[in-house]
């Protein structure tokens, strides 16, 4: 793994921890911070977020793959989402986006599918 990767890597999971952290019931650390004072590489991964349910470049057998397994971007069951399931690779679409093993195309961590399948800890 190159340093690029690694640090998306590292950035992603300490997002992802207080997304799952707030999403079972608990309190998520709060930091509170200016926009005024939040450097341009702090911002960047959140927009990058928001890039992440574009499916412009997703070819059209691969959307019906994800159909396949009943994707959606926010799952009913937060016990149950892409966040903590072993098929999910973090980070490798574009934008830092992450991936899954079934299909292509982003995935959004609070996310679900049938295949659902918890990952080991």
């Amino acid at each position: 793994m190159n340093r690029k990767n690694f640090l998306k890597t590292v950035a992603f999971g300490a997002a992802s921890s207080s997304l799952l952290v707030a999403a079972c019931g608990g309190d998520a650390p709060k930091t509170e911070t200016k926009a005024a004072e939040t450097p341009a590489a702090e911002a960047a991964p959140a927009a990058a977020a928001a890039d992440c349910n574009d499916l412009s470049g997703v070819a059209e057998a691969d959307l019906k793959q994800r159909e396949s397994v009943g994707y959606v971007a926010k799952s009913v069951d937060a016990e149950k989402n892409c966040g903590n399931c072993r098929f999910m690779q973090v980070g490798t679409q574009p934008n830092g986006c992450n991936g899954c093993q079934l299909f292509k195309g982003p995935v959004n961590p609070e996310g679900n599918c049938k295949s659902w399948f918890k990952k080991d800890a």
